[in-house]
């Protein structure tokens, strides 16, 4: 009985401190859900530091969402203070050695961040901050989705993409009909390793006239697709080509709509949405479920393709989003990020199984026949915007 009345006394103080804190809550929300926290599109676990309410500010740990954010945290103790860098190669040495204080403080690369009136405390061994003003001091940007209770914390700088990442081996996966009926790739001794990161060679009226030759009524995406690629180091004309695969040269045809402006696939797993979808940290300005509707709704042709496109950038890479982009795909944080650097490793996970079972016995077979989701990519549509002395 006790145990459910603090349980009580805290869901109320967490619904009055994150008001307080100048993030507002929807009336039922601390009944109902607990807070999630999302560093740079991902969900960070704070473990046994669970966030919780001090005079109306909500006190997070410092280190786990700093780590997430892929800064460097050292522990001072003769000087009680938390030394945080964004590099390796921060310049420290100018710090004023005080001696221990009565309160915790904070430095970021050799510059103190001072948060609001609730100053940094220990608790169980873990340093606990006030969420806005001490991440907002750090030049982070943190928003707060009232739709389904999350507190969202982004870098706003990207950090090289991780080079150490190596293709995933192909494993068998159980047997399931294509769902687009594409044919099978040309028999052509083509470069199949191809990066899903990397500047595009395509050029907007090769694609164009791809599009026209196979959908004359079908919306002009190209430079959309060309433009967003560039901004996250993705090959936006690749990209465009598996929009073509997944939307059918845009007559669509399956569950999702046109009108969703989803020319990826994102979300549409079969089962009708019920319009209470976890977002994940995505804009839900942006991004929406209809209820009796399959996959996700953008409200922009842009947004859709930005979120297309940050889904791959899932896939190739580890990275943080670039600097200044917002997440919009609501998937993002569910992909193992970086393991399919190149457009034939897409089989099996962005697409399962990604073969065709009349043909294969299983996704190995295909792959080594290079008849798989990515490779038809490829064969089947980039190839053939391009003529034939560039392939």
């Amino acid at each position: 009985m006790k145990s459910k009345s603090f349980l009580f006394t805290l869901l109320l103080a967490l619904l009055f401190g994150l008001a307080g804190s100048g993030i507002i809550l929807p009336a039922l929300a601390a009944e109902t859900q607990p807070v999630k926290i999302f560093v740079d599109g991902r969900q960070v676990d704070p473990g046994e530091a669970a966030p919780f309410i001090k005079n109306d500010r909500v006190m997070v740990p410092l280190r786990v969402i700093s780590e997430g954010l892929g800064l460097k945290v050292d522990w001072d103790a003769e000087n009680y203070r938390v030394l945080i860098s964004s590099s390796s190669s921060a310049n420290l040495s100018s710090l004023p050695a005080d001696g221990k204080g009565q309160f915790v403080q904070i430095y970021f690369d050799g510059r103190e961040i001072k948060p609001d009136d609730v100053s940094p405390l220990i608790v169980n061994d873990r340093t606990m901050v006030p969420l806005r003003s001490t991440f907002e001091g750090m030049g982070m940007k943190v928003d707060w989705d009232d739709t389904n209770y999350q507190v969202i914390v982004m870098t706003p700088q990207a950090r090289p993409v991780d080079s150490s990442i190596t293709p995933v081996t192909p494993v068998n996966d159980p047997p399931a009909p294509l769902a687009d009926g594409s044919p099978q790739p040309a028999a052509v001794n083509n470069d199949y390793e191809i990066s899903i990161m990397g500047d595009s060679s395509a050029t907007p009226e090769q694609l164009k006239a791809l599009l026209q030759e196979n959908n004359p009524l079908a919306p002009d995406l190209v430079e959309l697709y060309l433009q967003m690629g560039r901004e996250y180091g993705v090959r936006g004309d690749i990209a465009f080509c598996q929009a073509a695969k997944e939307t059918g040269w845009w007559k669509f045809g399956g569950l999702a709509l046109p009108e969703q402006n989803n020319y990826c696939g994102l979300s549409v797993t079969g089962k009708a949405a019920t319009a209470t979808e976890d977002l994940r940290g995505a804009n839900p300005q942006k991004v929406r479920f209809i209820e009796g509707k399959h996959g996700a709704f953008f409200d922009s042709p842009a947004n859709g393709v930005e979120a297309h496109i940050q889904h791959l950038y899932a896939y190739a890479t580890a990275a943080p989003l670039p600097a200044g982009k917002e997440l919009l795909d609501p998937r993002f944080i569910l992909v193992n990020r970086g393991c399919a650097p190149r457009w034939i490793d897409l089989g099996g996970k962005w697409a399962t199984p990604g073969f065709d079972r009349n043909k294969y016995s299983g996704f190995a077979e295909a792959f080594a026949a290079e008849d798989t989701y990515g490779h038809s990519i490829l064969a089947n549509y980039y190839w053939k915007a391009l003529p034939p002395a560039t392939i």
